[in-house]
């Protein structure tokens, strides 16, 4: 079986906090013109009208926000800011590191806030899971660097961030804020990707640079521009693309359908099962992602493979897991992900011996290195056991003939002296075979 780097990651979590006391105001003085309300005067300035009962609170002489005089004067809110939000990191594993712009790179600890012009990077047992707001989500994955170049959110404007991908892959759920709108911008080797989102949208995508220098994009949800070279194109949901350093974007290609797996749910008694899913048409390499939770929130293992199943042999954990499956193109855009499957290890063990073969045998007999002299009563059975995956099959055969199936049956003995082959296979293809020279 052909795998390609594994990547055993574990999951550093960051949520973003802001407290009211952040939050800055800029107030004008307006004068009220012929129709207006607080309503229309609060969403003339901020675009929308959720804070009139605040520009209300702040002319306590109105005393109805629909009845305004022509010529009053109204203090009024004219941009409501609040500031870049900080990271708080409440859970790091392994090794996870941060940088802030007058400091090296250090060992992200709990308790650690990331702020504008800060990174994150992982090493080959971390992952990183970034919260922006209640909805919006990034996903650093393994052997990545990100940094957050800006980050901030305004009444007037929009809820905005830039983030720059200088090594690795990311995964982003965008969400707006339910009120205002988005603009999200990544930035990743000589590309610019900024998605289009607007209250009730959703965008959900991946993006990564390779060791080439390439920018591969995959838009799971929703849609995105992508600039460089000068020329920028549109990726609508469903599509995918990669950019090699300071060319224009080509055309975008549909992304791989999701691999099936038809085990959902499965218990085993070792820790390096076999996973398998169906083969996706097109398919230049599959993507196993191992984690913690249903929703793959906490990646701890990725490998990549051009086959369509797949030995964990590094897993060697007692617990109960999930994994996916996505397609690769041979463009290295990542398609959909497969449902997530369960699978339980009932002991931390990997089972890496064959099956053990055994003989019983019944009356008299005698028995010298692999030569087996019987006497004419004599019966032979065969055994075959394998206490963690199990046996998948087991025959034998006398001779040149034909092979038979192992059972729990004594077998018929031939009655010249002949040679007896007997051959296994568990579970996991392990395979184990032994000759016996039998003689009467």
């Amino acid at each position: 079986m052909t795998t390609w780097k594994l990547f055993h990651t574990s999951v550093l979590l960051l949520i973003f906090t802001i407290s009211d006391a952040q939050i800055v105001d800029k107030k004008i003085t307006h004068t009220v013109k012929s129709g207006e309300t607080l309503h229309s005067i609060t969403r003339q300035y901020l675009g929308t009208d959720i804070l009139w009962q605040e520009n209300w609170k702040l002319n306590p002489q109105v005393q109805n926000p629909n009845l305004l005089s022509i010529g009053q004067k109204l203090t009024i809110i004219k941009q409501r800011i609040i500031p870049a939000e900080k990271a708080t990191m409440i859970e790091v594993v392994n090794h996870v590191e941060i940088k802030t712009p007058k400091e090296d790179w250090k060992k992200a600890s709990l308790g650690d806030e990331l702020k504008q012009k800060e990174g994150v990077r992982t090493y080959d047992e971390s992952s990183a899971l970034l919260r922006f707001n209640d909805e919006s989500e990034l996903k650093i994955l393994a052997f990545s660097q990100v940094f957050l170049q800006s980050r901030k959110t305004t009444l007037s404007g929009t809820d905005s961030a830039t983030i720059e991908i200088t090594k690795g892959d990311a995964e982003l759920l965008w969400e707006p804020l339910k009120t205002g709108y988005s603009d999200i911008t990544l930035i990743s080797g000589t590309t610019t990707l900024k998605p289009s989102i607007e209250k009730g949208e959703t965008a959900s995508l991946r993006a990564g640079i390779t060791k080439q220098g390439n920018s591969i994009v995959s838009m799971y949800k929703g849609k995105s521009n992508i600039e460089s070279a000068g020329s920028s194109i549109a990726i609508p949901q469903g599509m995918g693309v990669r950019v090699k350093p300071g060319q224009i974007p080509p055309k975008p290609k549909p992304l791989l359908k999701a691999p099936l797996i038809e085990n959902k749910t499965a218990n085993y008694n070792y820790s390096n099962p076999i996973l398998q899913w169906n083969k996706v048409n097109h398919a230049h390499n599959y993507l196993v992602e191992v984690c913690q939770d249903v929703q793959c929130n906490s990646i701890f293992m990725q490998y990549f493979t051009p086959q369509t199943q797949l030995q964990l042999q590094h897993l060697k954990r007692k617990g109960t897991f999930y994994w996916r499956v996505s397609a690769i193109s041979s463009d290295e855009i990542v398609g959909y992900k497969s449902q997530t499957s369960k699978l339980s290890t009932n002991q931390a063990i990997n089972d890496e011996n064959p099956p053990v073969i055994a003989l019983k045998i019944i009356g008299q007999h005698a028995i010298e290195a692999e030569l087996i002299t019987l006497a004419p009563t004599a019966k032979l059975s065969i055994k075959v056991y394998d206490e963690l995956s199990g046996v998948k099959l087991s025959q034998y055969k006398f001779d040149n003939n034909s092979w038979l199936n192992v059972t729990n049956n004594p077998i018929d003995l031939p009655e010249l002296n002949n040679t007896l082959h007997i051959r296994s296979t568990d579970n996991l293809g392990q395979k184990s075979s032994v000759t016996y020279r039998i003689k009467y």
